[in-house]
């Protein structure tokens, strides 16, 4: 069966309507994905996840101790 050429009207209307839900969920996901990763990297700069640490001073403290 071809998909790209339905051949009744109800067929027709069945196919736009999955495309109709198939953009609406890939637009949504992509408007959820989008806020999360802007949580998420706001998150982590207010708890200085994203500062590199200088690791030459963390090895000598913990030679030191």
């Amino acid at each position: 069966m071809d998909y790209d050429s339905p051949t009744t009207e109800r067929q027709k209307k069945a196919v736009n309507q999955a495309k109709k839900i198939f953009l609406l969920l890939l637009a949504g996901g992509l408007s959820i994905g989008v806020v999360v990763s802007i949580g998420v990297v706001k998150l982590m700069n207010y708890f200085g996840l994203t500062e590199k640490s200088n690791q030459i001073e963390i090895i000598q403290d913990k030679l030191n101790q």
